[in-house]
């Protein structure tokens, strides 16, 4: 699923760090289980296309060992069950078995370090992968990331792999940056190196107020080493604000004219605020959007409506819809969360109306 505006998104629920193990059989024993059980479902009825849908059940697991010396062990899966089918094989999207984190994770006094599988999320490069990451929080208000992936995977209710996919032949090489000068103010710069596919570069600037008042700045462009296609380059800006329970965002995100965003999304993205937003990165697109999300009570609900330029004189426009309840008066970390989005192209066969809703447990 994609990131949505605003946060509406579904629970996740991970264990808290548990006390230092003093032996190898204490760090096992004292670990933590902590997982989510999600039923979920989703329709797309085209405007001319045969209409599809399908419902999973669908299972997250994962077993984290308790501190042994800075040292812990993960293992995680996820897991969907097809529940029923419109057309035979509209579910097998969502259906199947992946072990998404295996890793060694040491942390000490200012440094890190991951080997194994693991989800990453930084700007993009983003998901579940099989790499080492190295971090550091040893510079005043700045944590460093520096990394190399050479596979990945998506594992979400409505995209599950079933393997992880290599890297080109040598993987990829990340470097990431965080710091924050001043309250509020957050700067990002970033390095990619995907060989003999692209060099990303890019730099981040978020300023937070305390009245509410929010500003992105985002620019990251890619040199293209791929024969015959061109460099590539993404810019994105955001003004939000907040109102009592009312949150407001307007937001500009413009593409390279010849190349989109280059092979930048390549090892994931997350800039495209919309359910869909299938034109966001293509080449010379404008995507105009704005955002409202309102809270009351247990209910949380949000509105995006975005609108792509692309291609010189091609247009897309998406209507999304959103509504999150928390449900924990039922059971605690119970949650329902609803999407509906309305897409309407240029060409009627292009059009659709997709809904999906999904019932959440964490534990």
């Amino acid at each position: 699923m994609k990131q949505r505006l605003l946060g509406v998104a579904i629970i996740s629920l991970l264990a808290s760090r548990t006390a230092q193990a003093d032996n190898l059989g204490d760090a096992f024993r004292n670990g933590t289980v902590s997982g989510d059980l999600n039923l979920y479902y989703q329709g797309i009825d085209n405007r001319t296309a045969i209409d599809s849908g399908y419902a999973t059940g669908f299972l997250g697991l994962k077993y984290e060992t308790a501190p042994l010396s800075g040292i812990q062990v993960g293992l995680a899966l996820r897991h969907g069950t097809e529940a029923w089918e419109h057309n035979m094989g509209d579910s097998d999207e969502g259906v199947g078995t992946l072990m998404t984190e295996a890793y060694i994770l040491y942390q000490g006094d200012g440094f890190g370090a991951v080997v194994g599988r693991q989800e990453i999320d930084l700007e993009w490069v983003s998901d579940f992968h099989e790499a080492v990451t190295l971090t550091s929080d040893t510079l005043p208000n700045t944590e460093l990331t520096a990394g190399y992936s050479r596979s990945l995977a998506v594992a979400d209710e409505d995209d599950l792999q079933n393997s992880f996919t290599d890297i080109g032949d040598d993987g990829a090489w990340f470097l990431d940056a965080k710091t924050s000068p001043a309250e509020g103010l957050l700067i990002n710069p970033y390095y990619i190196q995907e060989d003999a596919v692209y060099d990303g570069l890019g730099l981040k600037a978020g300023y937070d107020h305390s009245s509410g008042l929010g500003v992105t700045a985002h620019y990251a462009s890619s040199d293209v080493k791929v024969a015959g296609e061109a460099d590539g380059s993404i810019l994105h800006l955001e003004l939000r604000g907040t109102l009592g329970g009312l949150a407001l965002a307007a937001g500009y995100i413009d593409t390279d004219r010849q190349g989109g965003v280059g092979h930048l999304d390549d090892l994931g993205e997350n800039i495209n605020p919309l359910e869909d937003g299938n034109q966001v990165y293509v080449a010379d697109a404008q995507t105009r959007y704005l955002g409202a999300e309102y809270s009351i009570g247990h209910a949380t609900l949000g509105l995006i409506i975005g609108h792509s330029d692309y291609a010189g004189s091609a247009e897309e426009r998406e209507i999304d819809l959103t509504l999150a309840y928390d449900l924990s008066d039922i059971a605690e970390n119970l949650s329902v969360n609803l999407v509906y989005a309305d897409i309407d192209a240029d060409a009627d066969s292009d059009d659709y109306e997709k809904l999906t809703l999904m019932l959440s447990y964490g534990f």
